[in-house]
């Protein structure tokens, strides 16, 4: 948009603000960069976003993630995991912010159809056991059975770490994850290699936020 952005909208009664949901129009001239915008009808604010930090930081997050990856053409798949993470993050209890903050981003991982490997060795196709600790391997796109990741120097994935990032992609918010900051950091890497290209600088903004991991293992 160039043109029209900053002033109210044609109806007199809404600004376009971050993070809000509406319908929009627009005048779009084919083969230009930027058109010029007419009016925009907020159906969703989303207010609360901007009240804590870490809310809005992962609401920066989830949007650049998909800023990064999108292009023009229609993606209804992305749009709502994006709103649902918005959603989200804008009302569970500050407790499960971080928790949001991640499972938002591996919906959009998903929706974009780069879900990790989580069941299966990403190498052999072996299933993984119950109580198996592997490697995820960042190339491979998932998690590795304990034979195929020896030698491998991708972070370790036990058990637990398996089952809270199947809930993560699943967008289950019903408890807080452990560790979050060494599960934003694995989520940074697999983006980095399969979606972006780059570390988000979002992504970098939000670990900051979530709380120390003193004595992680």
């Amino acid at each position: 948009m160039a043109r029209g952005v900053r002033g109210k909208s044609g109806k007199g009664t809404m600004t376009l603000a971050t993070f809000a949901s509406g319908e929009l129009t627009a005048y779009v001239r084919p083969h230009r960069d930027l058109h010029t915008m007419k009016d925009f009808s907020c159906t969703h604010l989303r207010r609360g976003l901007g009240g804590d930090v870490t809310r809005f930081a992962g609401a920066s997050a989830v949007a650049e993630l998909v800023v990064s990856h999108t292009e023009q053409e229609a993606h209804p798949e992305v749009f709502n995991a994006l709103e649902g993470a918005l959603d989200a993050l804008e009302r569970v209890d500050r407790p499960l912010v971080p928790t949001a903050c991640l499972a938002g981003a591996w919906r959009i991982v998903n929706a974009f159809g780069f879900a990790p490997e989580l069941d299966r060795c990403a190498r052999c196709a072996r299933p993984l056991g119950i109580e198996e600790v592997g490697r995820f391997d960042m190339a491979a796109g998932g998690i590795l059975c304990s034979t195929c990741a020896e030698g491998n120097a991708g972070p370790r994935v036990g058990p637990m770490a398996q089952e809270q990032i199947r809930g993560l992609v699943d967008g289950v918010l019903d408890e807080p994850v452990t560790y979050p900051r060494r599960h934003l950091a694995l989520l940074s890497d697999f983006v980095a290699f399969h979606i972006a290209q780059k570390p988000l600088k979002t992504f970098r903004f939000l670990g900051d936020l979530l709380p120390s991991e003193e004595g992680a293992p």
